[in-house]
């Protein structure tokens, strides 16, 4: 009997520190910047238990489904997934024969037509400018310009 008491007690002391803590970090107005981020967090954590128990408390028991007995002349249960899928498989489809492995043939990689080259140039300033033709690149930056790929 004094064993249970004695359980009984400590287990007050602890919940009234619980509740003396969760009181502190929701009442008691925060001044040093780690106090704030402790009751931030702990408010922030507290309204999201509160709102998941409502809604599990709203949702009606999900009860446990009853295990369903084998159909007559089925026999007993599939012993793993891939029995389970040859089951449910429609017969009349036959998985697709194995190919032999062939090496794909490498996709030429697109590339702009060798008629139309581009260029580039920098100004005065040093900044960099892209040109299709000679004809877009001013003539006192003609000389400086640049075919690229080059």
């Amino acid at each position: 009997m004094n064993r249970f008491l004695s359980v009984l007690l400590w287990t007050a002391v602890f919940l009234l520190l619980l509740v003396g803590i969760d009181q502190l970090l929701v009442r008691v107005p925060a001044s040093l910047p780690a106090h704030v981020a402790v009751a931030d967090f702990y408010r922030d954590l507290r309204s999201r238990l509160i709102d998941l128990a409502g809604e599990l408390l709203a949702q009606p028991p999900v009860r446990p489904a009853k295990s369903i007995p084998p159909a007559p002349g089925k026999g007993a249960p599939p012993a793993n997934v891939e029995k389970v899928i040859e089951r449910h498989q429609p017969r009349s489809l036959a998985p697709p024969p194995a190919k032999a492995a062939v090496p794909a043939k490498p996709k030429p990689a697109q590339q702009l037509p060798a008629s139309s080259p581009r260029y580039v140039y920098a100004d005065d300033r040093g900044e960099l400018h892209f040109a299709d033709t000679l004809a877009e690149i001013p003539e006192q930056f003609r000389g400086k310009a640049r075919r690229l790929g080059e």
